[in-house]
C-alpha cells in the first residue's frame, strides 16, 4: 500500500480536520481473537489484536452511533494484511455495508487512510495475509470527519523548537518539567489544523512554575478551544517542613482541590473564616466539613492527586500535627498516600476538647520504612471518625504540618482569576458512568485523564449537568479538569 508522507498527512488536516478518536468509545470484535480485539482500541501501542493463521479474518468498531467518518489509521504490527478493505455501515450484520477503502499492495507500519463515509459500524477485512503469520493491529483508530470552518484543533505545538512529548491534537493539556534552575518562560508556538483565518493566539505563562495557553479560534471566528502547557522546574530533594494552612494564595487552599467522599450526599468542602481566632489558632481562613449522621464512619475528604506538592518521609520525619476544632469528641484520622494509591499510613486519635482548637500530635517516624513511601501526593482527613455518629457534626480543621524530603513541587493548575466552584460527581465511584453537576454555572469542558497524565475523554458540554460515559475505561483512579466561565477546578473520579 501506498504510505502518506507527512507532508501529505498535513494537507489532509488541512482539508478536512478530524475529531477525536471515536474508536476509542467504541465496542471492537474480531473474526478471530488469539489476543482481544478490544486490545486494538484501547490506545495503548503495547497491546495488540491478534487472529490464527488464515484468511479472511475482520475486526469491527461498533462506535455506538452513526457517525461521518473522515479517516482510519491502521496501526499494524509486524503481522499485516496486504489485501483488504475498509467497510463501514449502518447494518451490524454488514449484510449491506460501502467499502469505504481497498488495497491490494498493504505493507504494513502506519495506514493512513482518508474515507468518506457515514456509519456506525467500520470493520477491517482482510483476505490476504502478508506475512506467514495472522493479522495483527496495535491500533484501529476512526476519526470523525469535521467542517474545517469549525475546526479549533492544533497539528502542533511547540516548546523551544520541539513539539511538546505526547502531543496529539485531541489532548489538550500537557504537564512539561524544565531544567533545575530554568527562570526563562519557554517560547511556545502553536500551529493551527486549518489554514487562516483559524488562529492560536499564545499567552506565556507569567513565571515560573506556570502555564501558558493557547486560545484557538476556527475558521468562522466563533469555535474556540484551549490548549495549556503546565510548566514546572525541576527541583533538588531537599527536607523541608510542608505546611497546608489554607490561607489564600497558599498550596491546597482553594476548596476545589478537595474531594469529599463516603458522606451520603458529600456536602462540599469548604475554606471558611476562624469561627473562633484565639488559642492556639489565630489564622484568617479554615477548612470545614460538614459530618452526617448518613455518612460513614470514616467520612472524609482527601487533597486531589496533584493538586499539592510530591514527597517522600526521611530521616527528619517525626510527626504531623493538625489543629481542630470540633464540637464532639471523636478520632481525627490522617493519612498519607502516594501518586499510586499506596497507603504511607493511617492513623487516628481524638480530640480532648469541645468548641475550642486544639493541636494534635501523631508520631509518624516509624512510617518512613512503609514500602509506600514514595511518591506521596495526597493527605486524607478524617476528622469525625465515630459508629454510630448520631448527630450531624460540623468540624473545623488547619495547620497541617510535617516534615520531609520535597521530591516535586506544588503544580501550576493554570487557573488564573479563579473562583472557587462547587461541582458534585455522582455516582463516584461508579461502574458505568458519572454525572457531573454544577451548582450555577455552565460546565463549558470537561477533560478526564488517568494516572499518567493521558487524556482519555474529552466534552464540551456547555451546560450545568452533564453525564460521561465510563463504560470503556479500565477500573482506577481518573482526575477532571473542569472548565467554567469561571476558571478551572479538578475532581477526582473513581471507575470500579
Amino acid at each position: 500500500m501506498k504510505k502518506f508522507t507527512l507532508l501529505s498527512i498535513a494537507l489532509m488536516f488541512l482539508t478536512f480536520g478530524y475529531s477525536q478518536n471515536l474508536a476509542l468509545t467504541g465496542v471492537a470484535t474480531g473474526s478471530n481473537e488469539n489476543q482481544p480485539a478490544s486490545n486494538a482500541i484501547d490506545g495503548n501501542v503495547g497491546t495488540r489484536w491478534e487472529t490464527s493463521f488464515s484468511d479472511p479474518q475482520w475486526i469491527t468498531i461498533d462506535l455506538g452511533a452513526s457517525y461521518d467518518i473522515g479517516q482510519v489509521v491502521l496501526n499494524w504490527e509486524g503481522a499485516f494484511a496486504s489485501t483488504y478493505e475498509i467497510q463501514i455501515t449502518d447494518d451490524a450484520t454488514f449484510t449491506t455495508y460501502a467499502t469505504a477503502y481497498t488495497t491490494t499492495t498493504g505493507n504494513g507500519g502506519m495506514d493512513v487512510i482518508p474515507v468518506s463515509e457515514t456509519g456506525r459500524y467500520v470493520r477491517m477485512y482482510g483476505t490476504v495475509r502478508g506475512t506467514p503469520y495472522g493479522y495483527s493491529l496495535w491500533e484501529f483508530e476512526i476519526y470523525e470527519a469535521v467542517d474545517p470552518l469549525t475546526d479549533t484543533t492544533l497539528s502542533d505545538l511547540t516548546v523551544n523548537g520541539s513539539t511538546v512529548a505526547g502531543f496529539s491534537s485531541n489532548t489538550l493539556n500537557y504537564n512539561v518539567e524544565l531544567p533545575q534552575g530554568t527562570t526563562v518562560v519557554p517560547t511556545v508556538i502553536a500551529t493551527t489544523s486549518q489554514a487562516s483565518p483559524a488562529s492560536a493566539v499564545v499567552t506565556d505563562a507569567s513565571s515560573l512554575p506556570g502555564t501558558t495557553s493557547i486560545l484557538v479560534t476556527a475558521q468562522n471566528g466563533t469555535d474556540t478551544m484551549t490548549y495549556n502547557i503546565n510548566f514546572t522546574v525541576q527541583i533538588t530533594p531537599m527536607s523541608q517542613t510542608f505546611d497546608l494552612t489554607f490561607e489564600s494564595g497558599t498550596t491546597g487552599s482553594v476548596a476545589s482541590s478537595w474531594n469529599v467522599f463516603e458522606n451520603d450526599s458529600n456536602p462540599p468542602f469548604e475554606v471558611v473564616a476562624n469561627p473562633n481566632a484565639s488559642g492556639v489558632n489565630t489564622s484568617a481562613t479554615v477548612a470545614k466539613m460538614t459530618t452526617l449522621t448518613t455518612g460513614a464512619p470514616w467520612a472524609g475528604c482527601e487533597t486531589q492527586h496533584g493538586t499539592i506538592w510530591e514527597w517522600k518521609l526521611d530521616g527528619t520525619t517525626t510527626t504531623i500535627t493538625i489543629d481542630v476544632y470540633k464540637p464532639v469528641i471523636s478520632d481525627v484520622t490522617v493519612k498519607m498516600v502516594n501518586t499510586t494509591s499506596g497507603t504511607v499510613f493511617q492513623i487516628a486519635q481524638p480530640n480532648t476538647m469541645i468548641n475550642t482548637w486544639e493541636t494534635l500530635t501523631y508520631d509518624i517516624s516509624s512510617f518512613v520504612a512503609s514500602g509506600d513511601n514514595n511518591n506521596v501526593d495526597q493527605i486524607v482527613v478524617f476528622p469525625d471518625w465515630q459508629d454510630p455518629r448520631t448527630t450531624e457534626n460540623i468540624s473545623y480543621f488547619d495547620n497541617i504540618s510535617w516534615e520531609g524530603l520535597i521530591t516535586g513541587a506544588a503544580p501550576s493548575l493554570g487557573t488564573t482569576n479563579f473562583t472557587p466552584i462547587a461541582f458534585k460527581a455522582y455516582p463516584n465511584p461508579t461502574k458505568d458512568s458519572w454525572t457531573l453537576k454544577s451548582k450555577d454555572l455552565n460546565i463549558t469542558s470537561i477533560n478526564v485523564f488517568d494516572v499518567l497524565g493521558k487524556n482519555v475523554l474529552s466534552l464540551k458540554p456547555d451546560a450545568t449537568e452533564v453525564k460521561m460515559d465510563a463504560s470503556y475505561l479500565k477500573s482506577g483512579i481518573y482526575f477532571a479538569k473542569i472548565d467554567t466561565a469561571n476558571g478551572s477546578s479538578t475532581l477526582k473520579l473513581v471507575k470500579q
